[in-house]
C-alpha cells in the first residue's frame, strides 16, 4: 500500500469517527420532557438538542359542534268566528258567545335548543380513517414513549434532528 492510500484511509476512519452527519434510530424513552435513546451504552438525548420536523409535531383538528336555540318562540291564534246560540220550539236565542278568543300557547319558549355534535365528518389517510380523541381529529399525534425515530446526526453528534416516526424495520 502506497503512502498516499494509508492517508487517505486514516482521513476517512476519522471522518467517519467525528459521525458529522448520519442518520440513527432512536426510541423515545420520555415524552414530556422529550428523550431519546440511540445507544444504551449513551445518556439519552435531551430535548435541547432534538429539532422536531413536522411529520412528529402533534396536529388536530377539532370536530365541530352544532348548537342552535330558538328562544321566545311562541305560537297562538285568536278566534273570533265564535258564534254560540240556542233553538227551541222555533225561537232562537241571542248569541252566547262574542269577541275574540286566545288559545293557548302551543310552542313555549326555548322549545328547540339543540347540542350534537357532527359526528359525519371523517377524515382519512391512506385509506383508513384519523382517529378521533376527545373532540379532535387527530392528523399527527405527538410522540410517546416507545415510538422509533429516524434522526438526523448534526453539528458532529452535538444537534439532532427528528425526521419522522419509523414504523417497522429494525432499529
Amino acid at each position: 500500500m502506497e503512502l498516499i492510500e494509508v492517508l487517505q484511509q486514516i482521513n476517512q476512519q476519522s471522518m467517519q469517527s467525528a459521525g458529522l452527519t448520519d442518520l440513527q434510530i432512536g426510541t423515545v424513552t420520555s415524552a414530556a420532557p422529550l428523550e431519546i435513546t440511540v445507544d444504551t451504552l449513551m445518556q439519552p438525548l435531551k430535548a435541547e438538542v432534538l429539532y422536531l420536523t413536522e411529520p412528529v409535531v402533534e396536529k388536530k383538528i377539532p370536530v365541530l359542534t352544532h348548537l342552535h336555540t330558538t328562544s321566545g318562540f311562541a305560537h297562538n291564534h285568536d278566534i273570533t268566528t265564535l258564534r254560540h246560540t240556542h233553538t227551541s220550539g222555533g225561537d232562537t236565542t241571542g248569541e252566547g258567545l262574542s269577541g275574540t278568543y286566545p288559545t293557548e300557547e302551543a310552542l313555549s319558549k326555548d322549545a328547540f335548543e339543540s347540542d350534537q355534535q357532527l359526528t359525519s365528518i371523517v377524515c382519512y389517510e391512506n385509506g383508513a380513517a384519523l382517529p378521533v380523541q376527545n373532540g379532535f381529529i387527530i392528523l399527527n399525534r405527538a410522540l410517546a414513549v416507545g415510538d422509533k425515530v429516524l434522526l438526523l446526526r448534526v453539528q458532529s453528534g452535538q444537534k439532532f434532528i427528528i425526521l419522522s416516526r419509523v414504523m417497522g424495520g429494525g432499529s
